[in-house]
C-alpha cells in the first residue's frame, strides 16, 4: 500500500511539474513582450523588425538603463549570505530549498534584461523557474532525492520546452546536459513533462518558426558539399571550442560585488552604442540570426561575428546573467555564412542555408555539450526538414571529433 501511495504521489509531482512548466514559459513570454512594449513603445514577434524600427535614443536608452537597474537587482540578490542558484546546483543537492523569492527576482530579471536588448539568452529562466517549482513539489511531496533529482531536471526541460515550443529537443537536453540515467521510467517522466509543457503553453507561446529560411538551392556536387562541411566543422570546433571556454572563465570572473554597479552599466552603454550601428546585436541573437539568413556580406558577418561573441562574453563577466543558446545559434549561422562566402569566390554556390544550419547545429552542439539537442533545436527553430538532419549530424559529429582533438588535454 505504501508503494502504491508513493507511486500515486510521484506520477502527480511529475503532471504537476509540466503544468508549472508550461505556465512559466507563458509567464516568460507574456513579460518579455510586456518589456519590449514599456522599452521600445511595441513588441513584435520578428525581434529583427523590431530592433530595425527603433529610433537611435531607444536602441541606446533602453540597454542603458535596464543595466543600471539590473545591476542594483543583481548585486541585492547575491549580497552575503544569499546566493544565486544554478539548475546544476540545484541538482547535487535535490531536497535543498532555497529562497523562492530571490530565485524568481533572478529568473524574471534575466528575461527583463534580454528584452530591453541585452545580448545574452533567454533560456536560462524558464529553465531555472521550472526547476525551482519542481524542486519545491519535490519537497511538498517527499519525494526520494533520486526522484527529486529527476524531477527537477524534468522541470529545467520542461521549461525550455514552453518557451521555445521544442519538446522533443528539451527531452534530450534532460539526458544529455543534465544528466538524468537512461531508464524506461525516466523516459516516460521526461517525456511527460516536456510535452505538457508544450501544450500548455502552446495557445500563448507562438508555435510558428523563430527564423524563416528561403527555398533550400543548393546544388553543389557531393564531394564539393562534403568538403564543405569538413571545413565548417574544422573552424566551428575551433571557434565554438574558445568560445565555450571563455563563457567559462566569464562565469567565473563574474561582477557580484559592488563593482557591478559600474560593470554592467559601462558594459549596457557599450551594448547600445554598439547598436545604433548594428541593431541587431541587440537581444538573444534572433534578430542576428535571421539578418544572417537574409543575407549578409562577408565583412557584415564577421564583424557582427566578433561584435556578438565579445558583448554576449562582456555581459556576463560584469555581472549579467542568461544563457548563450541563442547566441550560439546565431554565431554558427553567422560561421557557416561566411565559409560558403569565402569558398564562393572559388567556386559557385547557391544557398546557403544548409551550411548556415550545420553550423548553427554545430556551434551549440559544442557549447551545449549535447549534440542530438543542439541538431534537434536548429530542426525546431527553422520548422526545416527531418531529412536535413543527416548533413547536419554529420557536421555536428565531425564538429565534437575535431574539437576534442584540438583542445585535448593530458
Amino acid at each position: 500500500m505504501k508503494t502504491y501511495h508513493y507511486g500515486l504521489r510521484f506520477w502527480l509531482a511529475v503532471c504537476l511539474t509540466g503544468l508549472l512548466g508550461g505556465l512559466a514559459g507563458i509567464a516568460m513570454h507574456e513579460l518579455l513582450n510586456l518589456v519590449e512594449m514599456l522599452v521600445f513603445g511595441h513588441s513584435d514577434d520578428d525581434y529583427l523588425s523590431l530592433v530595425r524600427s527603433l529610433s537611435a535614443g531607444s536602441r541606446f536608452a533602453g540597454i542603458f538603463i535596464i543595466s543600471i537597474i539590473a545591476a542594483a537587482v543583481w548585486y541585492w540578490l547575491q549580497k552575503a549570505p544569499y546566493q544565486i542558484i544554478s539548475v546544476r546546483q540545484s541538482l547535487k543537492h535535490p531536497k535543498r530549498l532555497h529562497s523562492f523569492l530571490r530565485q524568481v527576482i533572478h529568473s524574471l530579471l534575466q528575461i527583463v534584461f534580454v528584452g530591453a536588448g541585452g545580448p545574452i539568452g533567454k533560456e536560462g529562466a524558464p529553465r531555472e523557474l521550472g526547476a525551482l517549482f519542481a524542486g519545491r513539489i519535490a519537497v511538498g511531496f517527499k519525494l526520494k532525492s533520486k526522484d527529486a533529482y529527476l524531477l527537477i531536471a524534468s522541470g529545467a526541460a520542461a521549461g525550455l520546452a514552453a518557451v521555445y515550443q521544442v519538446p522533443l529537443s528539451s527531452f534530450f537536453f534532460a539526458f544529455e546536459v543534465l544528466a538524468v540515467a537512461l531508464s524506461l521510467r525516466n523516459l516516460l517522466v521526461v517525456l511527460v513533462t516536456t510535452y505538457l509543457a508544450t501544450w500548455v503553453s502552446n495557445p500563448i507561446v507562438t508555435s510558428n518558426p523563430n527564423y524563416h529560411l528561403r527555398a533550400m538551392t543548393t546544388h553543389l556536387g557531393f564531394w564539393t558539399s562534403l568538403g564543405l562541411l569538413l571545413l565548417l566543422a574544422i573552424l566551428t570546433a575551433l571557434l565554438a571550442g574558445i568560445f565555450k571556454r571563455l563563457n567559462g572563465l566569464a562565469g567565473k570572473w563574474r561582477r557580484k560585488d559592488k563593482t557591478i554597479w559600474l560593470s554592467l552599466p559601462l558594459t549596457g552603454a557599450l551594448v547600445g552604442a554598439t547598436a545604433l550601428i548594428f541593431p541587431t546585436v541587440l537581444g538573444n541573437g534572433s534578430a542576428l540570426a535571421q539578418s544572417a539568413f537574409n543575407g549578409l556580406s562577408l565583412r557584415t558577418a564577421l564583424v557582427l561575428f566578433a561584435l556578438k561573441a565579445g558583448l554576449v562574453l562582456l555581459s556576463l563577466v560584469s555581472g549579467a546573467y542568461g544563457g548563450t543558446l541563442t547566441p550560439s545559434f546565431a554565431l554558427g549561422s553567422l560561421l557557416g555564412l561566411m565559409v560558403c562566402q569565402v569558398v564562393s569566390g572559388l567556386i559557385p554556390v547557391q544557398g546557403p542555408e544548409l551550411f548556415m544550419l550545420a553550423g548553427a547545429a554545430s556551434f551549440l552542439a559544442i557549447t551545449m555539450k549535447a549534440p542530438l539537442t543542439a541538431s534537434g533545436l536548429v530542426i525546431g527553430f527553422t520548422h526545416s526538414q527531418p531529412v536535413l538532419l543527416i548533413p547536419i549530424l554529420f557536421t555536428v559529429t565531425l564538429t565534437k571529433f575535431f574539437e576534442s582533438r584540438l583542445f585535448y588535454r593530458n
